[in-house]
């Protein structure tokens, strides 16, 4: 989520984590905003709902790479 407040960007990521310095230049973005971002830039704005699916989607990737990781560190 976008906190523009200051004229940069702080960006919360799905897992709480906060980055700032994040360039919004490309996109049409405001505070409160979900946003995608890939190497410090906002590529696109992204509806609540899509941010939810993707949050989702995320969660899920996450979930299944350390079961993985754990299964493998038990063999």
């Amino acid at each position: 989520m976008v906190d523009a407040s200051k004229g940069g960007a702080k960006v919360e990521f799905f897992d709480g984590r906060a980055l700032g310095d994040v360039d919004l230049s490309v996109v049409q973005a405001k505070t409160g905003d979900y946003v995608e971002v890939f190497g410090n830039m906002a590529l696109s704005v992204l509806t609540p709902a899509e941010a939810r699916t993707k949050k989702r989607a995320w969660a899920t990737v996450t979930k299944a790479a350390m079961e993985v990781s754990a299964e493998a560190s038990r063999r």
